[in-house]
């Protein structure tokens, strides 16, 4: 049975190797995912199955802009293919949803057809491609979704 539920700080070691698995040098550092947990409060998501956590979701709502971003997405490997993403995703999306976000935000790289594809399910558009998103070279595509009211 798959849980989605608020991260714990337990949580976190194991968020730490899913993000280091698939983002490898890329991935946050422990220190940084303690930090979004103190900042992100319900945003920090996992999803867990038979005691294990299998994959986790970083958001952030700015409140103000009624704007959301789905920052971080993983799955580990052996879980994929169970809509667990999409899963994680949606939960996001709907907390978001219940405190009055109008937009939703996120960056994919062009070449990951799997995210693109589940983006694109949710009811995501691609905006526009930005050459060097993070200011190392790597073109990200910035997807966004309206919420209606």
């Amino acid at each position: 049975m798959l849980t989605i539920r608020k991260a714990d700080l337990g949580d976190l070691k194991a968020v730490k190797t899913i993000d280091q698995l698939l983002f490898g040098a890329d991935s946050y550092p422990l220190f940084v995912l303690r930090q979004f947990y103190d900042i992100t409060g319900e945003y920090l998501l996992v999803a867990e199955a038979g005691g294990e956590v299998v994959g986790y979701m970083l958001s952030h709502l700015d409140r103000q802009n009624k704007k959301g971003w789905l920052l971080s997405l993983g799955v580990l490997p052996a879980h994929r293919g169970k809509r667990i993403g999409e899963k994680l995703m949606a939960a996001a999306m709907v907390s978001m949803e219940t405190q009055s976000a109008t937009e939703l935000y996120l960056t994919v790289h062009p070449d990951n057809a799997a995210g693109i594809s589940i983006y694109t399910r949710l009811g995501f558009k691609v905006q526009e491609e930005i050459p060097d998103y993070y200011l190392d070279g790597s073109p990200r595509l910035l997807m966004s979704k309206r919420i209606p009211f």
